[in-house]
């Protein structure tokens, strides 16, 4: 991908706003997460190491005591584990 030029983006992100740069962003952090998951060697040590993890901020105070943020937090950790779908073939 050619770098993009800065001004370029400023301006698309004052059209969108915050919470729309910030969900664009995470799916492109998200899509980078899936591939190093996708490509490494040994994706059950990864597998292992992010449940450990994610345990961990489940039982945190952040989120014991939130439903919501647990739900949101084990969807998330779920899509992320998911395999990537194949695409459409080309009619």
């Amino acid at each position: 991908m050619p770098p993009s030029d800065q001004q370029a983006v400023f301006e698309a992100a004052g059209r969108l706003g915050s919470m729309e740069v910030l969900a664009t962003q995470i799916s492109a952090i998200v899509s980078m997460l899936r591939a190093l998951y996708a490509a490494h060697p040994e994706p059950a040590k990864v597998r292992f190491h992010f449940d450990r993890l994610i345990g961990q901020l489940l039982t945190s105070p952040y989120l014991s005591h939130d439903p919501d943020h647990a739900l949101i937090l084990q969807d998330t950790a779920a899509t992320l584990m998911r395999p990537p779908l194949e695409p459409d073939p080309v009619r």
